[in-house]
């Protein structure tokens, strides 16, 4: 029996939303420029979710996303290399950084912004975060609980989310 997009798990879904920061991380490690990886972002979380079905949960979600964020940055390259007011690095060099895999033993320092971020964070919306990563609520529940439609509150933790990010990313950089 094969998976269609009503089959879809809620396990994608966490896996991709828990990849952002990686990502994120791995392909401005590629293209050296934050606002080309914010791009880049975008259009490798479009690959995935339309090669959503082509993933095997039995393999590491990470791995292959970092596939799709390669051939997704080696593609920017190669359509905005010529751009002189940009210095982009030629295809070796994004090879041989695409070959290292990213060193995830700062993973305490990541932890700690985390930490940091979801105090400065309003209880009630640090709440709703933390009730849906619980992994025991659905955000069918969740927002039934609230008084909110699913849509409306997927949208809610996806900017909560967002902000969640960027105020990790400030915390991280200014660490």
């Amino acid at each position: 029996m094969s998976r269609n997009d009503n089959d879809l798990d809620q396990g994608f879904v966490l896996e991709l939303s828990e990849a952002q920061l990686p990502l994120r991380s791995y392909i401005w490690k590629l293209l050296g420029n934050r606002h080309d990886a914010e791009d880049v972002l975008q259009k490798t979380n479009l690959v995935i979710w339309d090669k959503r079905m082509d993933w095997d949960p039995e393999t590491v979600f990470l791995k292959w996303a970092y596939r799709i964020a390669y051939f997704q940055s080696k593609a920017f390259l190669r359509d905005h290399g010529r751009n002189p007011e940009k210095y982009h690095f030629d295809d070796q060099l994004l090879d041989l950084l695409a070959q290292e895999e990213p060193d995830f033993s700062e993973r305490g320092h990541l932890l700690d912004a985390l930490d940091t971020c979801l105090e400065k964070m309003d209880t009630d919306k640090r709440g709703l975060l933390m009730r849906r990563y619980e992994k025991t609520h659905s955000v069918e529940e969740i927002a039934e609980d609230q008084g909110y439609t699913a849509n409306t509150l997927s949208q809610m933790l996806r900017r909560l989310r967002s902000r969640l990010s960027s105020c990790i990313e400030q915390e991280l950089q200014s660490s």
